[in-house]
């Protein structure tokens, strides 16, 4: 089998869709088995592992224990969970394509399995098959799942897709349990086993029947219990009609009842006293308004109706302050007059017959100022230039904003006044309390009646519903026991058929077991010696075909616990077992390894690197961190890569997105 390539769309940390070429290259003329995947914890590596196993089997994933409900959590579990989106996915998808060789024919297969939650909440799932380009469009679900279950067993896919969990579980287990576990899926003696014990359960079943001495009186008890459950559910019947009845009576006079309180203004009483309290509000906000528009009517607000009186006082300001400057010059000019004729005089050395010309210039070029001076006016306000700025400012700015001010208010006075009188007819619908009070009394009394009647009959259904249960087995019952009447001679010959069925089962699981953990020994024993560092001791093991307890034997024919071996050789006895049980099963899948590196030693991370990745499939498919293959040991592989991805983890969106290379992408872009 090849893996050829996988995709996801919108799969746990994987925003969007992402596809994933995993043909092994070529690479110098050789093959370059290994597909490296490198990630940070949390980056997606272990989430490329379970996209596999899921397309592959779908509620397989999560054993064989697992029910609907759990699988469809997981599924709804599985889709991506988008930060800071508005629209949030609601489907995902995984698909694979491979190559799979059977009886010498390689055929190319595409699977999808597709699931998204429907409007009411509900997971719906979807599996679809191609083969050599072709859907399998004949397998119903089940059938296309049941197809690829007996493609590629799950028990055996597990010898070669596994994660470091896998690897821990065997290097501390010692009862054996995950080692039988294994070569019973291996084997398909799990299958067996079931059989098996179904078949006991059969026998156990039939004997019991062949020992029941008088078969008539079980089914005349059978029959009276039949009959009893008959008349027990027709009285049950009988009370639910009267219950029906009943209702429809309660229904009907509270309708009346509910009538009569609307025609004497009960919508309206049950609304007084949210009227009441909305009047008094109302009032209180005309007030309030009202207030306010007598200070805004005490202040500026009347100059907002004489806009052309305001006009006028701003011209007879403007004016008045003109003729106050032009006064202010037209004396200080004549002040200087004669200061002006004396400095020329005496500077100029001018004569006294010449002062008269001068001092007509003088006047020739100030008269006009020195003339206001003549013109002088009083003012009719007499104010500073700080008062009329102040007054100016007022009545072309405060005024508009007053005028708009007062608007508002008056509408929102005309808003209120129109409230207030809808709230007084409203009060004034209303009828008095103890007009109503009676009819509510009676209201109350039907609707609690009405809801004790409703859970009556709740509990009768419930009733009929259990009934109806015993009634259905009360009469497989009965039927079981007329067949036995006529089936006891075939009874008994099916007994020995499945008494020999099972002594025969038996024999061929212990058969199988031992051949098989023969092999099992030897392949063992290279897969750990080729991975040991070389102080570490020799070992093989022997494994007890009953109880699948192993025993290691070093070098000097020595027996040894497991727990005397150390972390890192705990760790390569693990990968030694799984590939011993992977060469044993005789099939050639691809290995695909999450996070394989974690507690092993420099040593012996150099071993795997050097004789276990590069030759242990003819593709491997490796999901690492940076410390687990770091740069040496990617270095080191450099050979055996044919390409690889960087899976770069962004916090922000809390999503993974695919890069091709691997952590150093400087020192090699794949």
């Amino acid at each position: 089998m090849i893996i050829d390539s996988l995709s996801v769309l919108d799969f746990r940390v994987f925003s969007g869709a992402h596809d994933f070429d995993l043909v092994p290259k070529i690479k110098r003329g050789k093959n370059a088995p290994i597909i490296l995947f490198g990630g940070l914890n949390g980056g997606g590596k272990t989430t490329i592992l379970s996209a596999l196993k899921l397309a592959l089997y779908g509620k397989g994933v999560l054993g064989s224990g697992a029910t609907v409900a759990d699988y469809h959590q997981y599924l709804r579990d599985c889709i991506h969970r988008a930060h800071n989106s508005i629209a949030k996915p609601t489907r995902a998808a995984v698909e694979l394509t491979f190559r799979y060789a059977q009886y010498g024919i390689i055929s190319s297969y595409q699977l999808t399995r597709d699931w998204f939650v429907d409007h009411s909440g509900k997971i719906k799932e979807g599996l679809i098959i191609c083969k050599d380009g072709q859907q399998l469009t004949e397998l119903s679900y089940e059938q296309a799942q049941a197809f690829l279950n007996e493609l590629i067993p799950i028990g055996v896919s597990e010898l070669f897709f596994f994660d470091g969990e896998k690897i821990s579980s065997l290097a501390e287990e010692t009862s054996g349990d995950a080692l039988r576990e294994s070569i019973n899926k291996l084997l398909g003696l799990d299958l067996i086993d079931r059989l098996h014990s179904d078949l006991s359960v059969i026998i156990r079943g039939r004997s019991v029947k062949k020992a029941s001495e008088d078969r008539k009186q079980k089914i005349a008890e059978a029959e009276r219990t039949y009959e009893d459950l008959k008349t027990k559910l027709a009285e049950t019947r009988e009370k639910l009609v009267l219950m029906r009845i009943n209702t429809v009576e309660a229904n009907k006079n509270l309708a009346n009842i509910e009538a009569n309180i609307n025609a004497r203004g009960g919508a309206w009483s049950a609304s007084r006293q949210e009227e009441t309290a909305s009047l008094d509000s109302l009032i209180g906000e005309k007030n309030a308004v009202e207030q306010t528009l007598h200070e805004m009517l005490s202040g500026l607000l009347p100059f907002a109706i004489t806009r052309n009186l305001n006009e006028k006082l701003l011209e007879q300001l403007d004016v008045e302050q003109r003729t106050e400057k032009a006064q202010i010059l037209s004396q200080y000019l004549a002040r200087q007059q004669n200061n002006f004729l004396t400095e020329i005089e005496s500077a100029l050395k001018i004569s006294k017959e010449q002062l008269p010309t001068l001092q007509e210039v003088f006047l020739r070029t100030f008269g006009s100022e020195l003339g206001n001076s003549d013109r002088e006016q009083a003012p009719v306000h007499e104010l500073s230039d700080t008062q009329r700025s102040s007054i100016t400012y007022r009545l072309m700015s405060d005024v508009n904003s007053l005028q708009e001010r007062a608007a508002h208010l008056v509408a929102r006075l005309q808003d209120t006044d129109t409230g207030i009188e809808s709230a007084k007819e409203n009060i004034a619908r209303a009828p008095e309390e103890k007009v109503l009070i009676p009819l509510f009394n009676e209201q109350g009394q039907l609707q609690g009646r009405l809801s004790a009647l409703e859970e009556q009959k709740s509990v009768l259904t419930e009733e009929a519903k259990t009934i109806l249960n015993q009634l259905s087995v009360a009469a497989r019952q009965l039927d079981d026991l007329y067949t036995e009447i006529s089936d006891s001679q075939e009874e008994e010959r099916l007994t020995l058929l499945a008494k020999n069925a099972r002594d025969v089962l038996k024999e061929f699981s212990a058969r199988a077991r031992i051949g098989k953990l023969k092999e099992l020994e030897s392949q063992f024993y290279t897969s750990f010696n080729g991975l040991a560092r070389k102080e570490d001791r020799q070992l093989n093991i022997q494994i007890d075909p009953n109880s699948f307890e192993v025993f290691l034997i070093d070098d000097e024919g020595l027996a040894l616990r497991k727990d005397e071996l150390s972390a890192g050789e705990k760790q390569i006895f693990a990968i030694s077992i799984l590939e011993a049980l992977a060469r044993t099963s005789g099939r050639s899948l691809p290995v695909v390894i999450d996070t394989p590196l974690g507690r092993l030693d420099s040593i012996h991370r150099k071993k795997l690197v050097e004789n276990y990745f590069p030759k242990t499939s003819h593709q491997v498919i490796i999901l690492s961190t940076d410390t687990e293959i770091d740069y040496a040991f990617y270095e080191g592989l450099q050979g055996s890569i044919s390409h690889s991805y960087h899976l770069v983890y962004n916090p922000e969106t809390r999503s993974t997105q695919a890069e091709e290379g691997y952590f150093w992408r400087w020192a090699q872009k794949a």
